[in-house]
């Protein structure tokens, strides 16, 4: 074995063996959180022939979504809508503070679906055409976010009110994305 090389490396010559061992464990039972493998799976949840999302996976995604998105709104309006007025001029409100953190609490728990959703619902359904689109929409609104996310903490000055205000518009607009993805899927029998 060459010198740093690690054995099935891309390195040892063996790139494409942990590729399909990566792929191959998506489709394991305690993978994909099924019990069953991913032929039960799609057997056991299967809906006018189309796959579908287990139904606690769907609901903890729908979830943290609709949390992620109300705790960022409720913020909104809280910070444009009622600042707290002092002899000195407005101070943010009170709450904006402890429902940032909240907001950032989900937001981790959001990326981690996001990866979860990325091996057990892209990978598998990616070959198909079908809501690859709206699936992009969403998943690269998902990524704005998260990028944008990232620059408020870590900018100040104009990159910091650049990414606020691109958060700020694309976490308006996110759940029409998650609508579209949803509904085009309602839409084909």
């Amino acid at each position: 074995m060459a010198d740093g090389a690690v054995a099935g490396g891309a390195a040892a010559g063996g790139g494409g063996v942990s590729a399909r061992m990566a792929r191959a464990a998506l489709h394991r039972p305690e993978t994909n959180g099924s019990g069953h493998g991913l032929r039960a799976l799609g057997k056991r949840h299967r809906r006018a022939g189309r796959v579908v999302l287990p139904p606690a996976l769907r609901t903890t995604v729908y979830g943290v979504g609709a949390l992620l998105f109300l705790s960022g709104a409720v913020w909104l309006v809280l910070h444009y809508v009622f600042p707290q007025s002092t002899a000195f001029g407005p101070l943010p409100n009170p709450w904006e503070a402890p429902l940032m953190r909240v907001h950032g609490l989900i937001a981790v728990c959001a990326v981690f679906l996001i990866g979860w959703m990325t091996a057990a619902h892209v990978t598998v359904r990616w070959p198909s055409p079908r809501n690859r689109r709206s699936g992009l929409l969403l998943g690269g609104s998902a990524l704005l976010l998260i990028f944008s996310g990232y620059a408020l903490y870590y900018t100040t000055g104009s990159p910091h009110d650049a990414a606020a205000v691109a958060h700020e518009a694309i976490g308006v607009l996110s759940p029409l994305a998650a609508l579209a993805h949803w509904w085009r899927n309602r839409q084909r029998p």
